[in-house]
């Protein structure tokens, strides 16, 4: 019988999934469970040794004489410090130990409850990894839990190898006021099902890699995801287009991917206007990520939310665990040439991608309407993307800047870059007039107000040349907060979360020698845009004046019918529900017939 903790049953299977079959164990009272559930395994090989300090020391000298990872297991508090010197001397030989600590709970730290000290970190300098174990209560604490003692437990041959410590808090599911969990509780008759996540590297066999080819061949629905990245080389474009030809895949991309190849996909306008039901058939058998951050957070979430029905390969050089769709299979620590390289030139000669499932990307993708915009956010991001000269280098300030233009269309050469690895509203300025300095492309950021002003010094910066365009649609404030009905409603939003304002760059701009240009409707818009896009011998700066309330109305319109359109749903009740979404509840017969038109084109 196993404890009826979760993460202690989450641990022991995954020490048997990754192979650690030697346990040497201390006595201890809150580490009963761990020792329990371990002994009564017969998979287990377990060591009696009381005093902690010999124990380190002797589960080295098992790892040294069989060549593969051993664990210890000791109670909390001093005993914890009693293993220090065994496992800063198997740090240095580089020994590979799972040191595993039960703990306390963490609320009653420095609370006066005996045997408990601060565990976390405690070996941090002579561990490779350290992760605390919390309670589990739901699939999500699940998810975590096994996420963490996959880390720890990668790390042990990871570039060399060494210990890792495994901190468990023992505790859950107690009467109100009770913190602790009395440790004689074994109801668990077997253990859950456990995500072993696996790395495979550059430095492994052929043979393991060749493994991964039929798995790959029998999987009818593949998305590859391409986050935020440089341009990619001429040979890399080669290898992705080789690999999509040979497996049933997508190359799902954005703006931000930088990947100039004709098969691609920007998925993004179906993604991020689609309802949960409308992605249901799109759901893959396997996701393949690579890059950094993507702005199509719904992707994440559908993603996330059909958990457990895909297997998801990561290409990172680092191999670090990014288990962004909570379903993390295997890591493939390589670079995406070599691993695109790889399957195309292995794949059997009979495979072929059958295009069923891009079809299908294609054909959601396919109803999304773009309908005449009133002058608006979402109107200034489709008339500067029909401009902006090829060859360019476009950077995206956070938020609404980034998610208007990724809708609409841009010439491949041009490369997109936006600070989305924090996305911080800081900087995206500075990092733009970093770009334009170090180049001779015509370079353009579109940013908004809020963003603007938070880092106007910048713009003082000495090294703006003539090649820099710096595109500001101002809506007076945090616009994309009036975008979503629910959060519009919040008393006082407009003075603090939208921090509406009636600021303009006009004088700064001017006073720093910046040519300046504004613009408050479609016509001066356009003519405004005509001129900026032109070759000038000082930087340029084009400030839009726009509506608050009527680029959130423009927003939600967008969303509404291109989700209603693509559940195929136009009934009259549906319409004026989409209405009393987008200006409240006393939808005006105008606001009615303007919905209806934009369902119909």
């Amino acid at each position: 019988m196993y404890s009826a903790l979760k993460n202690i049953q989450i641990l022991v299977a995954l020490l048997k999934e990754k192979g650690v079959q030697h346990v040497v164990i201390s006595p201890g009272g809150v580490s009963m469970p761990i020792i329990r559930s371990i002994e009564s395994d017969p998979f287990f090989t377990c060591y009696s040794v009381v005093d902690e300090r010999s124990a380190a020391y002797f589960a080295m000298g098992v790892a040294q004489s069989i060549g593969k990872p051993v664990a210890m297991v000791c109670t909390s508090g001093t005993a914890v410090c009693n293993y220090m010197s065994g496992v800063t001397e198997a740090f240095y030989q580089g020994v590979p130990l799972v040191v595993i600590t039960g703990d306390r709970h963490p609320y009653l730290y420095r609370q006066m409850e005996t045997q408990h000290i601060n565990q976390i970190g405690i070996f941090e300098d002579v561990c490779r990894k350290s992760v605390m174990l919390p309670a589990v209560y739901d699939d999500n604490d699940f998810w975590y839990c096994q996420r963490l003692a996959n880390e720890a437990l990668l790390e042990l041959d990871h570039h060399g190898s060494g210990p890792v410590h495994i901190d468990v808090h023992i505790g859950m599911n107690m009467p109100p006021g009770i913190l602790e969990m009395p440790v004689e509780q074994f109801t668990a008759e077997s253990l859950p099902h456990v995500n072993s996540i696996r790395r495979i590297s550059s430095e492994d066999s052929h043979e393991i890699w060749r493994q991964r080819i039929e798995e790959l061949k029998s999987y009818e629905k593949i998305l590859l995801i391409f986050g935020q990245n440089r341009p990619y080389s001429k040979a890399d474009i080669e290898h992705i287009e080789c690999f999509e030809k040979k497996y049933n895949c997508v190359l799902s991309v954005e703006h931000l991917s930088n990947l100039n190849c004709d098969r691609a996909l920007v998925t993004y306008p179906f993604t991020e206007t689609a309802s949960l039901s409308m992605f249901g058939k799109l759901v893959p058998d396997l996701v393949i990520s690579l890059g950094y951050n993507f702005a199509a957070a719904n992707m994440k979430t559908y993603l996330r939310y059909n958990r457990g029905k895909f297997k998801h390969w990561s290409i990172d050089e680092t191999g670090n665990v990014k288990d962004v769709f909570m379903g993390l299979s295997t890591i493939f620590e390589c670079s995406p040439s070599q691993f695109f390289a790889f399957f195309a030139r292995n794949a059997p000669e009979d495979s072929q991608n059958d295009r069923l499932y891009r079809d299908a990307w294609a054909e959601v993708l396919g109803r999304i309407t773009f309908q005449n915009f009133p002058f608006s956010n979402l109107y200034v991001a489709q008339e500067f993307s029909r401009r902006i000269p090829a060859n360019s280098i476009l950077h995206l300030g956070i938020l609404n800047s980034i998610r208007h233009m990724q809708f609409f269309n841009i010439d491949k050469s041009i490369e997109v870059f936006a600070n989305i690895g924090a996305l911080g509203i800081d900087g995206s300025m500075s990092t733009f007039i970093g770009q334009a300095a170090v180049s001779e492309k015509p370079c353009f950021l579109v940013i908004g107000d809020l963003s603007f002003f938070y880092d106007m010094n910048s713009a003082r910066i000495r090294h703006l040349g003539g090649n820099a365009r710096i595109l500001m649609v101002n809506n007076g404030g945090g616009g994309e907060f009036l975008a979503f009905p629910g959060i519009k409603r919040y008393p006082n939003i407009n003075n603090y979360t939208a921090a509406r304002h009636g600021t303009t760059a006009k004088g700064w701009v001017e006073s720093l020698g910046i040519g300046y240009r504004s613009a408050s409707d479609k016509e001066g818009l356009i003519a405004a845009l005509d001129d900026f896009v032109s070759p000038s011998d000082r930087p340029l700066f084009l400030e839009v004046f726009t509506d608050m309330e009527q680029d959130g109305e423009v927003h939600r319109q967008f969303y509404t019918a291109n989700r209603l359109k693509g559940s195929g749903e136009k009934s009259k009740d549906l319409i004026k529900e989409m209405s009393k979404s987008v200006i409240g509840e006393k939808a005006t017969g105008k606001a009615i017939r303007i919905v209806k038109t934009i369902m119909n084109k």
